[in-house]
């Protein structure tokens, strides 16, 4: 088991294909037939992909003599433009560039957002204690939580992975609208999406340099948003449903803002298309009319696993051509019985073969026959 230019040139390859498969396929009229945890998955099995560019021992090597032979020459040939160094090398300090500043700039922010939650925003009051309680009820699952209003926000999200906190707006909710914003927030941190926000985070941190991580972490987003929607529909009756929608509506109408959202961290809404709400919307109100689609989860899934062992099985490679094996007519066999060492007046070292003219050596190729005794004595000669 190895990781190679061309393994990881093959993951790169497979993960952007089946990101962008997922993609389509969650786009498609098709979608209502499969759970959004599938899909969940599937995101994640690619980040694995792309993460894991191993090339193993029972791997096919697929010869290629056009492209990949390229694709060698282009990164391991040293150019004059780039100081004599290898393209592979350059593109190398490159990404570790990229990554130390886009790394050092999430934990800024993030520090930045702790900071500003710790120092200026304030604990929420005994009434919204009182409704996360019964949230707590609800769900049969009690998690430590700690909460703020801050007037600098003007949506709801739940940020933190370790200490989980839910931060409000200063806004003026009717008992019903907070306790469901506090449901939603809630779902999620019992849904380890805080988790999953923070690898996805970091995986496009890693691979800055691959425009379709992007599209899986915007796409992977909006596929927790509906995670949590549906997870919250199932426990609501149909009444209960809209009121849900409405909190949702009303908080939007109360403000909704461009300013970026700390990242990871899981907002009741963003600055967001009206397409990727409608989605959530219709999820909702269709949640009990939607299969249940166990079969053709488990199909998709089982599909995708498939492609993803297929992926390990074969490694595209560039054809070499082998060396030629030497002439054995040429070959010359000596030893100390029909050859012998002697060093000229000028300090030279020969090789002196019955029926061969002299071979010049190097005076470690002297000490490396006389080591191993190939021959016991050097010669000396005035010639």
């Amino acid at each position: 088991m190895q990781i190679t230019i061309f393994s990881f040139l093959s993951a790169l390859l497979w993960s952007s294909l089946l990101i962008v498969a997922i993609y389509l396929l969650r786009h498609t009229r098709f979608k209502q037939h499969f759970g959004v945890l599938p899909m969940v998955l599937l995101y994640l099995f690619c980040a694995v992909r792309l993460f894991l560019p191993l090339e193993f021992s029972h791997t096919l090597i697929a010869a290629d003599d056009v492209i990949y032979p390229y694709i060698y020459n282009l990164l391991t040939q040293k150019h004059i433009m780039l100081a004599n160094k290898p393209l592979v090398l350059i593109l190398c300090a490159v990404w570790l560039l990229g990554f130390c500043v886009l790394l050092f700039r999430f934990a800024r922010q993030y520090r930045k957002a702790i900071r500003s939650v710790e120092h200026y925003a304030e604990p929420w009051d005994e009434r919204t204690n009182t409704l996360l309680k019964q949230v707590q009820q609800q769900t049969r699952r009690t998690i430590k939580v700690q909460g703020y209003i801050a007037t600098s926000v003007e949506s709801a999200f739940g940020i933190g992975v370790i200490r989980k906190r839910i931060i409000l707006p200063n806004k003026d909710y009717t008992e019903a609208e907070l306790r469901y914003v506090l449901l939603h927030e809630y779902t999620h941190f019992l849904n380890h999406d805080t988790v999953v926000k923070l690898l996805v985070t970091l995986f496009c941190i890693i691979f800055w340099w691959n425009p379709v991580v992007y599209l899986l972490q915007k796409d992977l987003e909006q596929t927790l948003e509906l995670k949590c929607d549906r997870a919250i529909a199932q426990t609501l009756n149909a009444q209960e449903r809209t009121a849900y929608l409405r909190a949702i509506l009303s908080a939007m109408k109360q403000g909704c803002t461009q300013q970026p959202v700390p990242q990871p961290s899981t907002a009741l809404f963003r600055a967001e298309a009206d397409k990727a709400m409608r989605e959530r919307f219709t999820a909702v109100l269709a949640c009990a009319e939607q299969p249940n689609g166990r079969t053709a989860s488990a199909v998709l899934i089982g599909s995708f696993a498939v492609l993803l062992a297929l992926s390990y099985a074969v490694l595209p490679q560039p054809a070499f051509e082998p060396p030629a094996e030497p002439d054995s007519s040429s070959t010359v066999y000596f030893n100390d019985e029909n050859a012998y060492l002697k060093q000229s007046a000028d300090g030279r070292y020969w090789l002196c073969i019955d029926g061969h003219k002299p071979y010049e050596l190097t005076e470690g190729d002297v000490q490396f026959y006389l080591e191993h005794s190939v021959f016991k004595y050097i010669r000396e000669t005035d010639q």
